[in-house]
């Protein structure tokens, strides 16, 4: 990608950018495509088309697509889109339906052209060895979004210098009382110009930023069973009971009991760690 579209790209955009060059990515595109055919691809979502559930689409020539979200807490940040695919053996009799129901919808007899050449070109499959790799898709969408939450609050080298520090301050006093003058003043930037700064690097505010790795934090003192929740919440810069458990189910979408049930059941081994 060449300097001036990444000039014109938004914090999610390069955000999703990086998320796509991670090695956990281009390690599961990679298997992805050689046990399907199918490539995978991951795109940035639009904030006025949120897509929340799996969704498979059939193109005029029969090929369908489907479109996995990626979710950090209750919110998509990303869709993985797989190429076309046919759910049928291949042979030229499957295509006269196809055809006769473009005809019928007037479409010209290129456009019936080009949908013969996309139908003959799309590789096919099983219907229930497709079904199975969504599903393979949907497993992972829910890694990759655990990864983009860690990523999220990783230093990052294309990143302004002040904003990097400003991270590394935050997560080394994220227990304490903090502000965005205190955290401005830290890294020798004007609050003004640090809130915009900051919000223009991350995508997020400071305050939701704060909010996220506390919360962050809390998940993984939470894979303790001898931690209580009321400690967990002071231990990570919360100044209430109440206030921590507002900001855990909005950005994760469970309490944090539910989480901790969740990962007893879903791991033991990493509980007792």
């Amino acid at each position: 990608m060449n300097t001036n579209s990444t000039a014109h790209t938004s914090p999610r955009q390069r955000f999703i950018l990086n998320l796509a060059e991670s090695e956990l990515f281009q390690h599961y595109q990679k298997a992805f495509h050689t046990l399907t055919s199918l490539p995978l691809s991951l795109e940035a979502t639009k904030d006025d088309s949120p897509i929340e559930s799996i969704i498979t689409r059939k193109g005029v020539a029969g090929v369908v697509e489907t479109q996995v979200p990626v979710r950090v807490g209750k919110n998509t940040i990303a869709i993985m889109l797989t190429g076309g695919v046919r759910l049928q053996p291949a042979n030229a009799e499957n295509f006269a339906p196809v055809a006769k129901a473009l005809l019928d919808d007037n479409r010209t007899a290129a456009e019936i052209r080009g949908a013969k050449v996309h139908f003959e070109h799309a590789p096919v499959m099983e219907p229930a060895r497709y079904e199975a790799a969504v599903a393979i898709l949907q497993s992972f969408a829910l890694q990759l979004g655990d990864s983009a939450h860690r990523l999220l609050f990783a230093t990052a080298t294309h990143e302004p210098e002040a904003v990097r520090n400003a991270k590394t301050f935050i997560h080394t006093h994220l227990a304490e009382p903090m502000s965005l003058e205190a955290v401005a003043s830290a890294v020798n930037v004007s609050p003004f110009h640090f809130c915009k700064l900051f919000k223009r690097a991350t995508g997020l505010t400071f305050t939701d930023f704060v909010n996220r790795a506390r919360v962050e934090k809390a998940k993984r003192m939470l894979m303790k069973p001898a931690a209580r929740i009321t400690e967990v919440a002071y231990d990570v810069g919360f100044q209430s009971l109440s206030h921590f458990n507002r900001s855990f189910r909005r950005i994760a979408d469970e309490s944090p009991t539910e989480f901790r049930s969740r990962m007893k059941h879903s791991g033991p081994a990493l509980m007792a760690a």
